[in-house]
C-alpha cells in the first residue's frame, strides 16, 4: 500500500514540475511578443550594418527572417548615437526616440544621423548605436554595434561660374571637420592658360549650407570661348569642376577713346562748344568799341 502511494506521489510531483516550465516558457515567449489584428508577430531585429565616418552614422536594420521568410511586426524603438574620442571620452551622445520600424522592402530599414559636433581632422573616433525596443510602452536596451574612423575633410563642388568679369565655385562639405582648404581657378582659352587665380574655401562642416566664392580676372576678357577650372585641394581631397562660358560682343565693356591734350575726346580739329559761342560774342563787342571811338 505503502508503495503505491510513493509512486502517486511522484508521479503528482512530476505533473506539477512540466506545468510550471510549460508555463515560465510562455511568459518569456509573451514578453518578446506583439499581438496584431490576426496573427503573432515577434518583436525582432537584425543589424544588417553599420558604419560610421567623418559625415555621421548609418544604420541598416532588417526585421525580416530571411530562412523563414517571415516579417515582424512593426514596432518602436530608440536609437542612441554616441561619438567616443580616443581616450573615452564621449564627445557627442544624443538619442532618436520611437522611430517606427516597419517590414519596409524585405523589411530593411536604413537610417542615418548627422552629428553637431566639430571632429578634428587626423583623430580616431568609435561610433557607437545603442538599440532600445519598446516593451509595453516602455524602451529596454536590446544590443549595440560599434564602428571606428579617422575623421577626415571632405567637400565638393556642386556649381562653377564664369563670365567676361570673374568666376565663382559654391562648396558643400560632407564633413563634420571644418573645411581647410584652398580653391585654384584656371581659366583657357583653348589650349592656352589665360590667368590662375587662388582663393581660401570657406569655412564651413557638413551641417552648414553650401557657401559660394568669388574672383575677379585682372583684365576683362575679349570676345571668344573659355573654359574655368576650379579645384578644390585638401590634405584629403582633391575635386576638380570644369565649365565652359562663352563670352561675346555685347558683354564686352567697350574702352573710351583717349583724350587729347585739350581735354576732348579724338582729334584736334573738333571745338569745345562753349568756345564756339565765346568767339562771336567777342568779336561783335570788338566792333562796337571801335565804332564808338570813331564817333
Amino acid at each position: 500500500m505503502v508503495k503505491y502511494i510513493v509512486i502517486i506521489l511522484a508521479i503528482s510531483m512530476i505533473i506539477t514540475s512540466i506545468a510550471n516550465a510549460s508555463e515560465e516558457g510562455s511568459v518569456e515567449k509573451m514578453k518578446f511578443s506583439i499581438v496584431g489584428n490576426s496573427t503573432l508577430g515577434f518583436s525582432k531585429i537584425y543589424v544588417d550594418g553599420f558604419g560610421v565616418n567623418s559625415n555621421g552614422f548609418k544604420l541598416i536594420l532588417r526585421t525580416y527572417e530571411r530562412h523563414l521568410e517571415t516579417s515582424y511586426q512593426p514596432f518602436l524603438a530608440d536609437i542612441e548615437y554616441i561619438l567616443v574620442a580616443s581616450g573615452e571620452q564621449v564627445v557627442y551622445s544624443q538619442k532618436v526616440e520611437q522611430i517606427t520600424l516597419s517590414p519596409g522592402v524585405e523589411g530593411a530599414i536604413v537610417l542615418e544621423h548627422h552629428g553637431n559636433v566639430a571632429l578634428e581632422e587626423g583623430k580616431k573616433y568609435e561610433g557607437l548605436a545603442k538599440v532600445y525596443i519598446y516593451r509595453e510602452g516602455v524602451p529596454e536596451y536590446y544590443l549595440t554595434v560599434r564602428s571606428n574612423f579617422t575623421a577626415r575633410n571632405d567637400a565638393e563642388i556642386t556649381e562653377v561660374y564664369g563670365d567676361s568679369t570673374g568666376a565663382s565655385a559654391t562648396i558643400k562639405s560632407t564633413s563634420m571637420v571644418p573645411l581647410d582648404a584652398k580653391i585654384i581657378f584656371t581659366l583657357k582659352k583653348g589650349s592656352r592658360i589665360v590667368e590662375t587665380r587662388e582663393i581660401d574655401a570657406p569655412f564651413i562642416m557638413s551641417n552648414d549650407k553650401e557657401k559660394t566664392v568669388n574672383i575677379l580676372w585682372t583684365n576683362n576678357l575679349d570676345e571668344g570661348t573659355y573654359m574655368v577650372s576650379a579645384i578644390l585641394n585638401t590634405k584629403d581631397v582633391n575635386v576638380n569642376y570644369d565649365k565652359i562660358f562663352n563670352v561675346d560682343s555685347r558683354t564686352v565693356p567697350k574702352t573710351l577713346e583717349p583724350a587729347n591734350q585739350s581735354g576732348l575726346s579724338g582729334g584736334g580739329s573738333h571745338s569745345a562748344p562753349g568756345f564756339t559761342i565765346i568767339l562771336p560774342i567777342l568779336a561783335i563787342i570788338a566792333l562796337v568799341l571801335i565804332y564808338n571811338r570813331r564817333n
